[in-house]
């Protein structure tokens, strides 16, 4: 550009270009304050023109989309260029690529779609009604209906076909599918043969026949998840009883059905069906949208973007589902006012609700995939979501305890309260008595949790402790009164009391209010969990408060923990089934199976256990390293092992020059590796990712690490487990910065450990020392995925060679090199 001439020198030549032109551009008021800055350093107008802003647009017409950078956009889109010698030739070509597609998609809206974006474009960015057709032109799309004035897609009521038992008896389905130029083989190009693959499925389906429980143990690479589909989808059709599939987590849940489940679904020549089946939360209310579509109080600028955006999504979508779509942390209390709650199943609406439809197709469906805090919360509830069934497989079953833990606790946020009390305040409308009291308990309840937050707060002034999302909390012991909690308390009490005064004057009320029963339901739902939460205390229960540090100062979430799930999987689950079957990658300490089992309430001769080793050559394809000259880890202060962890990752990455994952079980610990690592200017070349503090999800994130060449990926307790980033090209490191401890510190985990000891028991050895192990063993599986996959795994923590405890750490994952030397001697064998 030195010998280019200047912008002053050229702007009478491009005024003219712009005369009546419409600018377009990703991120347009970028693009043109910085034109318009220049325009007035030449002394000449500025401009006003019609613009396009192809991020805002985007968010709207492609709901679904991953991400809204141009990049990926473009990925996801297919947009591709052929590099130019200048990078804003390329991006401005995809952005015209990117707006033709836009005014395909704005073509291919109903007239009804169009005159309700039209209506309410007005505070968009975007001249929308340029680009939006008349009624001639728009489209007539018949798989679309009009449900109360909204455009959603058309359903069916979905019923069990009369399945034909399969005809091959399960031993040739075996042979068929996974054999020598068998259904895999032919189908699917990336197919390895495993035969530990085959052997799962084979036992699974014996397990079933002779109705017995058992647990395997199937290390990373096995194929798992099409081991277990197989007999599960073969015997449902021959019992002609669906089978219930649960996993550890939502993610996990649409990765089976979307990726895995239409492998085995295509391989049987019969229509079969399989229900994705989450708790309602996950859920839009068509009713509780139409209501906030309506609504001309909630007409900012980012309440429209919204509106606009779920008014084509709903043009889309067959499930309902808000996972589909990308909604900002920050909309977290509006997707509070838009999910399904206590819908009434008569409601005029609920023919259409997405979410009684999932239940009603659930009740037909072959395979129901489910997750495992659903089914917790299933088993003992009187009002069941699951249809019966006798058949069950628990993926990722060392977290169902864990899991079944906090979800047969009690929970309880801001957020839920004040969607309601917004809601019930719009369908009061002119009730004056009413209104009255409503304003009044919703003033009270708004004191109690800036209390709350104020003690959450005053309680971290010290040591802060923070949760693996990065939230601040703390313990809510009742058994140590201050003047704080005596305060709080006496909220607790007048917030109760109006709360049961509101549910009063509301049962009373002349008025035909319609949902009155479903709010006064809900009225002694919250009622009862302050009370619950707040004011009682039971031994074998903990509850503690979170806050975001830089939320609002009400936003507070409460939460009770059982300390064990076991004695409800036991009643509730174990000795209700037929059949159970339990599959990890992590059941087993030392080889044993024994504390999986008793944390099941199972005895020995109840289950038939079964471990696989994958068949990778770990000895040549990974290292295994411990620097032993690392600082030692203190707390609460550890600013020196925070430097060392970031001068090792950064001569790993020199070293490296691929992408690197790094673990943490801190969230502290994360934010200042991550900011350190920042500031670097040695990284440049890197792209760096920080769990909480790069936007998105964590499949976002995991897309945004594998798109670069050089990246690092930091994250905390949600990264150990249920990803797939496969070694090799994608992934050659992977650092374990501190064994899975959970922190001395943490709250919850000191009062757990006051109970164990109460009990005679031992905590280390029977709470902290086991979910370690087993976070540590899922965490060395995120490096080998498949045969070919290679790199080196750092364990930046020497106690495991140090500490006697150590051993069972080593001893629960493969045999692989091991070197424990200095870094900079580790760092010369490194060989990726």
């Amino acid at each position: 550009m030195r010998d280019k001439p200047s912008f002053s020198e050229v702007a009478d030549d491009l005024i003219p270009l712009l005369d009546d032109a419409i600018m377009v551009a990703h991120n347009i008021n970028f693009d043109l304050s910085f034109l318009n800055d220049e325009l007035t350093q030449a002394g000449l107008a500025t401009l006003q023109p019609p613009i396009i802003d192809t991020v805002e647009l985007s968010r709207i017409f492609f709901p679904r989309a991953p991400g809204y950078k141009l990049g990926e956009l473009a990925q996801h889109l297919h947009l591709t260029h052929d590099q130019p010698p200048h990078r804003a030739i390329s991006d401005a070509l995809v952005t015209a690529d990117l707006l033709l597609l836009l005014m395909n998609k704005i073509n291919s809206l109903p007239i009804q779609v169009i005159n309700q974006l039209l209506d309410i474009s007005v505070k968009l960015k975007s001249d929308l009604a340029i680009l939006l057709p008349d009624e001639k032109e728009a489209a007539i799309r018949h798989d679309l209906c009009n449900y109360n004035g909204l455009a959603i897609k058309n359903w069916q009521e979905y019923q069990k076909p009369e399945a034909e038992k399969y005809a091959l008896s399960f031993q040739d389905c075996l042979d068929r599918f996974y054999g020598e130029n068998g259904y895999l083989q032919k189908k699917f190009q990336e197919y390895e043969r495993r035969k530990d693959q085959q052997w799962i499925s084979e036992t699974i389906y014996d397990q079933f026949q002779r109705n017995r429980y058992a647990m395997i143990e199937a290390e990373t690479g096995i194929g798992k998840s099409i081991a277990y589909l197989l007999p599960a989808v073969y015997q449902s059709i021959h019992s002609k009883e669906p089978v219930v599939i649960s996993t550890s987590n939502t993610n996990l849940q649409a990765k089976l059905k979307d990726e895995d489940m239409h492998k085995v679904f295509s391989f049987f020549s019969q229509e079969l069906q399989v229900t994705l089946v989450k708790g309602k939360q996950n859920y839009l209310s068509i009713e509780k949208f139409f209501q906030f579509y309506q609504d001309r109080s909630q007409n900012s600028y980012h309440h429209l973007l919204i509106k606009a955006m779920i008014l084509v999504w709903l043009t889309e979508t067959t499930t309902g589902d808000l996972d589909e779509i990308q909604l900002p942390k920050k909309d977290q209390q509006m997707k509070q006012q838009l999910v399904v709650d206590k819908q009434d199943s008569s409601s005029p609406w609920s023919s259409a609700c997405f979410y009684q439809r999932m239940k009603r197709k659930a009740k037909h469906s072959h395979i129901i995939i489910t997750n495992h805090a659903l089914l917790s919360l299933d088993i003992v509830s009187t009002d069941k979501l699951l249809p019966n069934y006798a058949y069950l497989i628990l993926d990722e079953a060392h977290r169902l305890d864990t899991v079944a833990s906090r979800y047969l606790g009690n929970s309880l946020n801001y957020f839920e309260l004040s969607a309601f009390f917004q809601r019930l305040e719009k369908s009061l409308g002119e009730i004056d008595p009413l209104i009255k009291i409503l304003k009044d308990t919703h003033y009270e309840i708004d004191s109690l949790f800036r209390l709350l937050f104020l003690f959450v707060k005053d309680n971290n002034n010290k040591n802060k402790t923070y949760n693996d999302r990065g939230r601040l909390q703390s313990l809510w012991d009742l058994e140590s009164f201050d003047r704080d909690k005596t305060v709080i308390r006496d909220g607790v009490y007048r917030s109760i009391e109006l709360l049961n005064l509101l549910s009063q004057q509301l049962l009373e009320a002349e008025a035909n209010l319609i949902d009155r029963e479903t709010y006064l339901l809900e009225l002694r739902e919250f009622s009862d969990k302050l009370k619950c939460l707040l004011l009682l205390s039971e031994e074998s229960e903990v509850t503690w408060l979170e806050i975001d540090q830089n939320g609002a100062e009400n936003a507070v979430y409460i939460y009770r923990e059982l300390f064990s799930a076991t004695e409800q999987l036991t009643n509730h689950l174990f000795t209700q089934k037929k059949g159970i079957i339990m599959i990890s990658g992590t059941l087993t300490i030392q080889q044993s199976f024994a504390y999986m089992r008793k944390s099941f309430g199972l005895k020995e001769k109840e289950v038939d256990c079964y471990q696989l080793k994958a068949n990778f050559p770990y000895d040549q394809n990974v290292q295994l390293m411990i620097p032993s000259d690392f600082p030692e880890i203190r707390y609460p202060q550890h600013d020196e092992f925070v430097f060392a962890t970031s001068e090792a990752i950064l001569s790993l990455a020199k070293l490296i020059k691929g992408k690197m994952l790094v673990l943490f079980t801190s969230y502290d610990m994360l934010k200042q590796t991550y900011y350190l690592l920042k500031e670097t200017e040695d990284l440049e070349d890197y792209m760096i990712i920080g769990q909480g503090l790069s936007t998105g999800s964590r499949n976002r994130l995991i897309k945004h690490f594998r798109s670069f060449e050089q990246s690092i990926l930091l994250g905390t307790n949600a990264f150990w487990e249920g990803i797939d980033i496969p070694g090799g090209e994608d992934l050659s490191c992977l650092v374990i910065v501190k064994l899975p401890f959970q922190s001395p510190s943490d709250p919850v985990y000191t009062k757990k450990a006051e109970y164990y000891k109460k009990l005679n028991r031992n905590p280390f050895m029977e709470l902290s020392l086991p979910k370690a192990v087993f976070q540590f063993k899922q965490g060395f599986g995120r490096l080998v995925r498949k045969q070919t996959d290679r790199g080196v795994i750092f364990v930046f923590d020497d106690r495991i060679m140090k500490k006697r405890y150590g051993k069972y750490f080593l001893e629960s994952i493969p045999d692989v090199p091991l070197s424990y030397e200095p870094l900079h001697q580790l760092l010369k064998k490194v060989n990726v």
